[in-house]
């Protein structure tokens, strides 16, 4: 058993504009906002294994901007080389997927992104998992961590901005979630509520506080995010040594109100980092010019009063639905869902007495061959 107080830094987002993924100006957009991290320079120091942490959901051309493009990994790794740190990529994207690791990265772009580095590429889980006792939690005292994490020197997450149709949104703090062990993630989503899985969110992050934060938001995606929402470009690369603070200023400038993302304002009650925008120093880029305003996920159900969901429950409700045509009968759904909700014949079924509505199974799908739908009441609405 492992027991981890928070390691807070100060408050400070670092924001640069960045039009394009041409490595030459992403390069020098992500080191002028790592230069602007109070104390980044002791992170990076020669003979320090560094693990970059991407958002792999399930492995996908860049143009998707589903993960974390290769190209900002490799502006990271580069920053990391040069100080002469070791450099490890790991993640732990969704579980069926953990039977084809040799090719999760070299799908995700990273493994040709990185040519020509000295980078390993692990899972999360290679080297198992660890029990971490919260000193103060919303939903789970202890949270089962990947090792590899408290392995290493240094853990930069790289986070990619999008909604997410169960959080609303996902960046520093949510992409934490990859190193909670796979049994626990079916646990946390079978919870159901978006509270329940926002101060989960919140715990996972508290388990293992990442050194520094780089967010990708030079294209991002909104709507139905976080693997089917709409690409757009946002121009931005931020960095901060606090995720909470990272999150709470990029969900101002997209158009959420404070407390809207629910796992923010709770990661910053347990001490994970300061979700108050008055006492967060921004640097860079003008505010003014990067403000931009995200669709919102569909989602009616978690703003409704608990009474109306109930009784309106048969008529006002976003569920996943299988576009057969699509469907390859691969059983990664099936294998994810945390209600058994799931049979696989010649295409998935979804059996929605037992739905909970969690989306597990459309961020596993390789096809996109799960979608949003809409009762016809929850879009009049």
């Amino acid at each position: 058993m492992w027991y981890i107080w928070p390691m807070l830094q100060p408050a400070t987002v670092a924001l640069q504009s960045c039009s394009t993924y041409n490595l030459d100006e992403l390069r020098r957009a992500v080191r002028k906002a790592v230069e602007a991290v109070p104390d980044s320079s002791k992170l990076l120091r020669g003979g320090q294994i560094v693990l970059l942490k991407p958002n792999i959901v399930t492995p996908r051309p860049p143009e998707k901007a589903v993960c974390t493009h290769p190209a900002l990994l490799r502006a990271v790794a580069e920053i990391v080389a040069e100080a002469g740190g070791k450099i490890i990529v790991a993640d732990q994207p969704t579980y069926y997927l953990t039977g084809r690791a040799g090719h999760v990265f070299a799908e995700a772009g990273y493994v040709e992104a990185c040519k020509g580095l000295d980078v390993e590429f692990q899972l999360l889980g290679a080297a198992g998992y660890s029990a971490v006792r919260l000193p103060r939690f919303h939903c789970w005292e202890y949270i089962h961590t990947a090792n590899l994490l408290r392995e290493v020197d240094v853990v930069i997450n790289l986070p990619k901005c999008k909604t997410h149709v169960q959080t609303v949104y996902t960046g520093a703090v949510k992409n934490m979630f990859g190193g909670l062990a796979p049994r626990q993630r079916i646990e946390v989503h079978a919870l159901g509520t978006f509270k329940a899985l926002s101060g989960s969110v919140a715990d996972i992050y508290g388990a293992f506080v990442p050194h520094l934060n780089i967010l990708d938001a030079v294209w991002v995606m909104d709507g139905s995010g976080p693997s089917q929402g709409r690409v757009r470009r946002w121009g931005v690369v931020a960095a901060s040594a606090d995720g909470v603070a990272l999150d709470a200023v990029t969900e101002m400038l997209v158009g959420f109100r404070p407390g809207e993302v629910l796992s923010t304002p709770l990661a910053a009650e347990s001490g994970w980092g300061t979700a108050d925008r008055q006492h967060i120093a921004v640097t860079g880029a003008d505010l003014g010019a990067l403000r931009i305003r995200f669709a919102r996920p569909p989602g009616l159900m978690r703003n409704l009063p608990p009474w109306l969901g109930r009784a309106g429950s048969r008529f006002i409700y976003v569920r996943p639905r299988v576009r057969r045509r699509r469907c390859i009968a691969c059983g990664g759904c099936a294998q994810v869902c945390p209600a058994d909700a799931i049979t696989v014949d010649d295409y998935a079924v979804i059996d929605y007495r037992k739905c909970i509505e969690c989306f597990c199974c459309m961020e596993a799908c390789p096809q996109d061959a799960i979608a949003v739908h809409r009762s016809l009441l929850s879009r009049i609405v």
